[in-house]
C-alpha cells in the first residue's frame, strides 16, 4: 500500500488530473484487496474462536433447562 499511496502524493503535488486518477484507482484496488484479506482472516480468527468455545462450553451447559418464565396475575 506505501507505493501505490506515495504514487498518489507525488500525482497530487502535480497538475495532471488523469495521473491523478489513475493513482487514486490503483489505491483503491490495493486498499480493498488489503481489506478482504482483513475480513477473511477475521472470520478464520472468529470460526476458530467459536469452534473451541461451543466445544468448551457443551460440557458445561450440561446442567441448563431451557425454560419460560409466566407471570399470571
Amino acid at each position: 500500500m506505501e507505493g501505490p499511496l506515495a504514487e498518489l502524493k507525488t500525482a497530487i503535488a502535480g497538475n495532471d488530473i488523469d495521473q491523478i486518477k489513475s493513482a487514486t484507482e490503483t489505491l483503491m484496488g490495493v486498499s480493498q484487496a488489503f481489506t478482504q484479506k482483513l475480513y477473511e482472516a477475521a472470520a478464520r480468527d472468529s470460526d476458530a474462536a467459536g469452534t473451541s468455545a461451543s466445544g468448551a462450553s457443551a460440557n458445561k451447559d450440561d446442567d441448563i433447562v431451557d425454560a419460560e418464565i409466566v407471570d399470571e396475575q
